[in-house]
């Protein structure tokens, strides 16, 4: 079929005006007629929203197989025919139906906000297009059909309005939020569809005469055209894996995709209006541009509700977390007062002073909540305040271990002893606390802790055997309060803050926090780099410590 197709295409560049014609035509309506039966025969292989979608589209391109038959018909038998009339209608039909194909392929995630402002994003996009390209083609072509009947205008103009559409359902897939990271066969067919699209405006701006034999084709784009959809429906039967990826945020590219038309669009207009003096002299310009101003506040409309329901839910949920963090050592410290108050003349002096170390403990333990709440609530950890002096790296391990409550015997510790570290000893024994919990929480039985140097880095790791955090939350998993597959799970306890104190105690450091699966036990691996924080060389401590701010 692509040799079939190349020899179609390498005709209709090199050959004569009569040679081309034919080539162009047996070309496209060969290569659609297959393409179209290949799709519907391949969809049978899929299920559910994809067969409908693919299965569509086939119909789509044996209609538009139709047309091209239908007009070749019509030019055999009375020598011409017109660039617009009744042959359209298999045209449209296409359209329709590889547009119903188009628009159900994508399979949008997100929140009802996110997907109303990818539409309206679209519909930005689509329309300052649509606009530029009247501005520069398509007026000039519904002025030489001024003269022709009505039906011809309306179908002429019915070609601008379904390229509008074909912009927007572009747009759709160009902003959706897919489980396909990357499909091949979407690929092929967005490149066949635009370069459709790309070939319809050249004849648009070529029938201007309303007569076929004096419009020029651009065959070369369709034959291109049916290239890409006979590979998309030879891929169509290989669905490709459904696999999960790292959620992140849009890349700047697709925020500002739907906009770089609009800007275009209103410097076309605005140069238009210097050179003619009055905003009326193209009216198309001028609505369209009042257009894309009202889809824009629209569009910031749903973006501040969006983000005042967000707002609004992390309340909530600091709310929810204050109240969760305090409650156990708060339990404890109510606990004990009250065994101080009525027992307290009946105990020994060590053991109030057992039971009183308790209580400052626990509230050491609530100051370090409610300061750490309040910096990840502001968002800010410029005000992480550290105290930096040498630390015997194995023997805060193992004060780490202890505090975490996490069975040492479940704990296999790798740490040079005479690993030196230069830093804040309560903070990054917080770290690897939070790291011991979180492995011990959602991990298998056996963790590692590995501290170590590289060079002059100090390296953080804890490895265990569990099933790993799910690719989708890789990164999410870093932001406060996110829980990742256990955002909605009561039975799992956590806070979902305390990855982000990880992160937030790293920075303050100079360093950085990150997630691997563990190459060690198959699970997961979260690990901290401190860059010039290690020595193992023999020093002297006991030194004065010293206060800084955080590394910038």
């Amino acid at each position: 079929m692509f040799t079939f197709l190349g020899i179609c295409g390498l005709v209709t560049i090199v050959g004569s005006r009569e040679a081309a014609d034919t080539a162009g035509v047996l070309g496209v309506f060969v290569g659609s007629s297959i393409t179209g039966l290949l799709f519907l025969r391949n969809a049978r292989y899929l299920s559910g929203r994809e067969r409908l979608a693919w299965s569509l589209i086939g119909t789509g391109i044996l209609a538009a197989s139709a047309g091209v038959l239908a007009v070749a018909a019509v030019f055999a038998a009375v020598g011409d025919a017109p660039a617009f009339g009744w042959t359209d209608l298999f045209f449209f039909a296409a359209y329709s139906f590889m547009l119903a194909g188009f628009i159900a392929l994508p399979q949008t995630q997100g929140s009802p906000f996110q997907r109303t402002r990818m539409i309206l994003d679209g519909l930005i996009g689509a329309v300052s297009i649509g606009a530029l390209l009247w501005a520069y083609i398509l007026s000039d072509l519904m002025h030489d059909l001024e003269g022709l009947s009505a039906s011809t205008r309306v179908i002429g103009a019915m070609y601008p309005f379904l390229d509008l559409v074909v912009f927007t359902a572009a747009m759709l897939v160009l902003l959706r939020r897919s489980a396909h990271r990357f499909d091949i066969r979407l690929a092929f067919f967005t490149a066949g569809v635009s370069a459709q699209v790309f070939g319809d405006v050249m004849f648009l701006a070529s029938a201007r005469a309303g007569s076929f034999e004096e419009a020029q084709p651009l065959f070369i784009a369709n034959l291109i055209a049916v290239a890409a959809f006979f590979a998309t429906a030879y891929l169509l039967k290989t669905s490709p894996v459904q696999r999960e990826y790292a959620d992140r945020n849009p890349p700047l590219w697709t925020v500002l995709a739907p906009y770089l038309p609009a800007v275009g669009m209103l410097a076309v207009f605005v140069v238009h209006t210097f050179q003619t003096s009055t905003l009326t002299a193209n009216g198309v310009l001028l609505t369209a541009t009042i257009l894309v101003g009202l889809l824009v506040i629209a569009r910031q409309s749903v973006a501040i509700v969006e983000n005042r329901s967000y707002i609004e839910q992390q309340r909530n949920t600091l709310v929810s977390t204050i109240s969760h963090e305090l409650r156990t050592p708060l339990t404890a410290i109510v606990g004990f007062v009250e065994v101080l108050q009525d027992q307290g003349g009946s105990m020994s002096p060590a053991e109030e002073s057992g039971m009183l170390d308790i209580v400052h403990s626990q509230a050491e333990h609530m100051s370090r909540i409610v300061s750490d709440l309040i910096m990840l609530a502001r968002g800010d950890t410029n005000e992480v305040q550290l105290v930096v002096e040498p630390v015997l790296m194995n023997d805060l391990v193992q004060a780490s271990i202890r505090t975490s409550g996490v069975p040492a015997q479940s704990v296999t510790v790798d740490c040079p002893s005479s690993l030196t570290g230069y830093i804040d000893s309560a903070r990054v024994q917080q770290v690897l606390v939070n790291m011991l919990t979180n492995a011990a929480r959602y991990g298998g039985p056996h963790r590692l802790l590995r501290v170590g140097a590289s060079g002059s880095d100090l390296l953080l790791e804890v490895h265990d055997d569990g099933q790993g955090v799910p690719r989708r939350f890789e990164v999410r998993v870093w932001d406060r309060f996110e829980r990742g597959p256990n955002r909605l799970n009561a039975s799992v306890p956590g806070s979902g803050i305390g990855l982000a104190i990880i992160q937030a105690i790293a920075s303050a450091h100079g360093g950085s926090a990150s997630y691997r699966l563990s190459e060690e036990l198959g699970g997961a691996c979260f690990f901290v780099t401190l860059p010039g924080r290690a020595s193992v060389a023999e020093e002297v401590l006991g030194e004065p410590p010293v206060r800084i701010r955080p590394v910038a």
